[in-house]
Order: C-alpha cells, then structure tokens, then sequence
C-alpha cells in the first residue's frame, strides 16, 4: 500500500472501532473486515495487527487493547478517548 492508503486504512481502523464501541473491544479479524470493505483495499489480517500495534504505540495511544477475561489468547482492541478526539473533527 501507498503511505496514503495505509493512513486511510489506519483511520478507518479508528472509525470501526469507534462505530463498534465494546468493552470487550473488536478482534482483528473484525477490524480487518470492516476496514476493508469499508477502504475497498486489501489489508491482511497480519496488515491490520500491524495497524493495530503501530496505533497502540502513539503518544497519546489511539487504540489500546482490552483485557479480556475469558479467550486472553483472541486479543481485541478499542478506540482510545485520544482516538476518538482525532476522527471527531
């Protein structure tokens, strides 16, 4: 992908994310679903945990990933307050 499809897919990330507002958050597959129908691009499911990881990592955090207390090994993410904040413009 283009440095400008990858910043188009990372905020679609967020705005999936943001539409699907879960405690529990969304799973990657998920996300990877949604963003790609929504982006008409082709992001694989390692593509979008990429993603995921790269937004976690920003100062502030645009996603984090949800504790989850049953499954611990099917990780899933949730927008941040900060993520938030940058898709509601």
């Amino acid at each position: 992908m283009t440095p400008d499809q990858i910043e188009l897919y990372r905020r679609r990330i967020l705005f999936v994310l943001d539409a699907q507002r879960r405690r529990d958050g969304l799973p990657a597959d998920v996300v990877q679903l949604h963003a790609n129908a929504q982006t008409g691009l082709e992001g694989s499911l390692d593509f979008v945990r990429d993603q995921l990881d790269y937004l976690s990592r920003r100062d502030p955090p645009l996603v984090e990933e949800a504790l989850k207390a049953i499954s611990k090994e099917r990780r899933a993410w949730r927008i941040t307050t900060a993520g938030s904040a940058l898709i509601d413009f």
